[in-house]
Parts: structure tokens; sequence; C-alpha cells
């Protein structure tokens, strides 16, 4: 499973804290052992402001456990080790702490050192009692936070899946890509007829790629690099050698994960932007780095003609960041322009 990137935990419970904290404490009072009745108003006082202090202590301590506990298991399948952990180490605070407030007890007025044990005894249940009411209202809140946060992000990954199938369909379908296509076809055909069937062939695989992987979230690299191999034939018969297309790749590419088409979308786009002729020829170079891989070429922009509204590049970054929480980096200098993708590494090769 694709982790999103950690941010640093926050939680929103102050009208929690500020109705909880009173009403438990009223409930602690409730089920005492003792009559308010039969008390005096400073015992009263004194049994009110230890029964505060013994909810706050226990509150804010378990719920900075909770905020630790969750940096380091923040993910929603860490939810059982997450909640295993924060009871261990609470019940051991519990028991260390269970002796000073026994301690405080009953050097109170009327309570005898004689009732030490069983006055440990009742702590204890209490501060259990109280333990499980207050994680388990936490563990709810962050569990339920995390389920309407994957499923926002899970609608968000595919609206954003949709947007780039529909760009990409534009870029691939359009009649200004297939007017392309044809001329070039056409001119092939009396020529070098071979050529012309390998042509057809290759125009072929592009469109079979599309209708098969437009709808899935990542892709092997050796798949998109056969499917970027026919793309790439198509233009460079068009251009010829005026389009510069090199690779520097490993031989085994299987084992890495990308989003499908966004290297096509790459090569797309700067074959659309920059100028491509005898003079100034056009030069994409494709490479991995570690665990990332850049297209990079020459820039060349063309002036007039060409519109972009960056729906392509905003959809790749997004996409990226939904879905391995990894920032896309996008170069531009004087001369260049480059753009490097993270690279998700196969469990089966780690």
């Amino acid at each position: 499973m694709l982790r999103t990137q950690t941010e640093k935990p926050t939680i929103s419970d102050r009208w929690l804290r500020i109705v909880g904290i009173p009403m438990i404490t009223v409930l602690l009072i409730a089920f005492s052992d003792f009559n308010p009745i039969r008390l005096s108003p400073e015992m009263l006082a004194i049994k009110v402001i230890k029964s505060v202090f013994f909810v706050v202590c226990y509150w804010e301590s378990n719920r900075m456990l909770f905020v630790y506990m969750r940096t380091r298991y923040p993910e929603l399948e860490d939810t059982s080790k997450r909640i295993t952990l924060h009871l261990l180490i609470f019940i051991i605070y519990v028991l260390i702490a269970g002796l000073i407030f026994t301690y405080i007890n009953i050097n109170l007025p009327q309570n005898t050192p004689e009732s030490f044990w069983r006055e440990y005894r009742d702590v204890l249940e209490k501060s259990l009692l109280f333990l499980g009411l207050v994680t388990v209202i936490y563990e709810c809140m962050y569990y339920f936070g995390l389920y309407e946060k994957s499923q926002y992000e899970s609608e968000r990954l595919k609206k954003e899946a949709l947007v780039s199938q529909i760009e990409l369909l534009k870029n691939q379908i359009s009649p200004h890509f297939l007017f392309n296509s044809l001329n070039t076809l056409i001119s092939m055909v009396p020529e070098d007829p071979q050529l012309a069937v390998l042509f057809i062939q290759k125009l072929s695989n592009v469109y079979r790629h599309v209708l098969s992987y437009n709808g899935r979230d990542v892709i092997d690299l050796q798949t998109e690099k056969n499917f970027l191999d026919d793309f790439i034939f198509l233009h460079q018969m068009r251009f010829g050698d005026n389009l510069i297309i090199k690779f520097d790749l490993p031989a085994k590419l299987d084992h890495f994960r990308l989003i499908p088409f966004t290297l096509q979308m790459l090569v797309e786009n700067a074959i659309k932007h920059n100028i491509i002729s005898n003079r100034k020829p056009l030069s994409i170079n494709i490479s991995i780095h570690g665990n990332t891989i850049t297209v990079s070429n020459n820039l060349q922009r063309k002036t007039s003609g060409v519109e972009s509204t960056h729906t392509g590049m905003k959809n790749i970054v997004t996409r990226y960041k939904l879905l391995t929480g990894s920032p896309v980096e996008i170069i531009t200098t004087a001369t260049d322009f480059s753009v490097t993708l993270p690279l998700i590494i196969s469990k089966e090769e780690l």
C-alpha cells in the first residue's frame, strides 16, 4: 500500500476537552463511595479539587501519549499496533501515578494510612476505566478522521485520473494529431510501403495502450517505455533527425512503477512547445537517478501558435502528491527545461 506523506499531527479537540473533563469529573464524584451530604463544605471542595486534578492529569497525559503514538504510527493500518502500545505504556504510567495519587489521598483529612492498598486498588480501577474511555474517544476521532481523509483523497485521485485521461485522449485522438499522423503516412506509402505498414502498427500500438491503461493508478516502467518508444517513433517519422531522444536507463525496468502516460505527456509537451527544425533540433533526455526519473530538453520556445493551460503538468504534480506524497521537481533555466518524477519501487524487489 502506498503511503501518503505524514504531516505534523494536530488534534482539534478544544470543545471535547472543555466538555469532557468537567463531565467525567462529575461522573467520578457521583460514583465515588462517599456521601457529599455528610461532608463539610471544606471537605467537599477538597474532594472536587482532587477529582478535577485526577481527571486533568490523566486526560492531558493520555492526550500527549496519543499525539506521540499518532506521530510514530500515523496510518490506518497501524491502528491495532498504535492502540496496543498506547495501552501498554499508559498502564505502566497508571501503576506508577496511582501510587502518587494514593499517597495524596491517604494524607487528606478523614483518611487513614491503613486504607493505602484499598485506596490504591480504587485509584487503579478508576484510572483504567477512565483510560479506556478517553482512548476510545480519541481513537474514534482519529479513525474516522483518517477514513474521511482517505475517502476525500481517493475521490480527488479519481478526479485527477479522469482529467489525465481526458487530456491524454485530447492529445492522442485530436484531429491535429490524426492529421499529422495521416499526412506522414500518406507520404510514406509510395516511397516505402514496408515502413508505412510499420508506422500503422506503431499508431495502433499507441491507441491500444491508451485504451488498455488509462484507468490504472500505476504502471511498470518497462511497459511505459515500450509505449513511449512507439509514440516517439511516430514523431520521428515526422521530424526525422531534428528530434533527438536519448535514454539513460538501466537494463531492468519492470521493478519501477510510475503513473501511466506521464513520460508521454512530458515528451509531448516538449514537442508541442518547442521549435524543431534543421537549425534548431530538439533534444530530449530521459534518465534515472536513484529513485527518480528525469525528462529534460533544450529550451527553444515557440513564440506563436501554441496556447497552453498547463493542465497536463498540474495534473501530473497533483496525482503524484496524492498517490505517493512525493513532490515533482520542475526546473526551468534560460536554456533547459526538466521535470523529475519520483519512482515507486516494487516491494518484490526490496
